[in-house]
């Protein structure tokens, strides 16, 4: 991965440049086709991942088959932040178009995370906004259901392509 690619993006932009070298020694880049899954809901979460170019629906799948639309994301959006906050992925991350996305192991950045506390404040306050904006958009769905029903609220009946 190239440490351009790294620099370029908010969130890794405070990391000096032994650490963007050190991160880009871990970080791969993969190509995924649309309808590809990138990790699933429930799935341990090993990988953060950046979307490079394309956009990626992240869902929270029910048993009734009706999805709730979390967030369409596009480039420059860090998705799978659950491998610094726990154990598995909460939502299912799927590539709505052909999709490049970079993907760096929960050790390497958790190490970066250590030895650079700046990094540690910007990836918090990432996540932290990305969490409010997600949880504020999810109450306006919820207040859509209550008044319209599922139809009208991002609540959706979705066929889930299996890659």
């Amino acid at each position: 991965m190239s440490t351009t690619t790294l620099k370029s993006n908010h969130i890794f932009s405070y990391l000096k440049p032994e650490e963007i070298d050190f991160l880009s020694s871990y970080a791969t880049t993969e190509e995924y086709k649309a309808g590809a899954i990138v990790y699933r809901k429930g799935q341990p979460a090993s990988r953060a991942y950046v979307l490079l170019e394309g956009e990626v629906l992240l869902r929270v799948p029910s048993q009734t088959g009706q999805d709730l639309i979390v967030e369409q994301a596009s480039s420059g959006t860090m998705i799978g932040a659950s491998v610094l906050l726990g154990e598995t992925y909460m939502v299912t991350a799927q590539c709505l178009t052909d999709c490049k996305i970079m993907s760096i192991g929960k050790t390497p950045l958790e190490r970066i995370v250590e030895a650079n506390p700046q990094m540690g404040l910007v990836i918090e306050k990432y996540l932290a906004e990305m969490y409010y904006q997600r949880s504020i958009d999810l109450m306006h769905k919820l207040e859509a259901l209550i008044r319209e029903g599922p139809s009208k609220t991002g609540w959706e009946r979705r066929p889930v392509a299996i890659a």
